[in-house]
């Protein structure tokens, strides 16, 4: 039988020929090196100083210091240990007076927030007055207004009793 040359009825994957090959996989086995051919760099075990050579020179070591030197040591050790006494000193100063201002900051305060609670107080009480006040004035003005209206019924004409007495005669 003859075989349709389809690429649908084929079982390979058919792939356009733009000018570009597929990546290949990799031959991981033949790719790996063999133990001889890799060359790890041997580490050494321990390093050598010298006291005598001056190879370190950024870490001199010395091997026997002159007393010379032990004494400026101890001078300027002295002197570091007085400069810094000193600097303590001062700071302490610094510090008592700096506490000093603050507990005098803090007194004005206190008594300015005392201050402001009196007027406060002393604020209410006058707006209570006022209130009061406002209120007596209404009160008396609706009476004043009552007053009138009913001095306004009572002066409607009404026999009085002396009236009646001279009319008997």
């Amino acid at each position: 039988m003859l075989k349709s040359l389809s690429p649908l009825n084929s079982n390979h994957i058919h792939r356009p020929k733009n000018g570009r090959k597929p990546l290949q996989p990799r031959n991981f086995p033949a790719n790996l090196p063999i133990n001889n051919q890799i060359n790890p760099k041997l580490k050494p075990e321990f390093i050598e100083i010298s006291l005598i050579d001056d190879s370190n020179k950024e870490n001199p070591h010395l091997v026997n210091p002159t007393p010379a030197k032990v004494e400026s040591f101890d001078a300027s050790l002295a002197e570091e240990l007085s400069a810094i006494r000193e600097k303590l000193e001062r700071q302490r100063l610094d510090r008592e007076k700096t506490e000093k201002m603050l507990r005098e900051r803090d007194l004005v305060m206190e008594m300015n927030l005392k201050d402001m609670f009196k007027r406060g107080e002393v604020q209410k009480q006058l707006e209570m007055e006022v209130d009061r006040l406002f209120r007596l004035k209404e009160l008396q003005s609706s009476m004043d207004m009552n007053a009138a209206a009913d001095s306004n019924t009572y002066e409607s004409p009404m026999p009085s009793p002396s009236s009646e007495i001279h009319t008997h005669k």
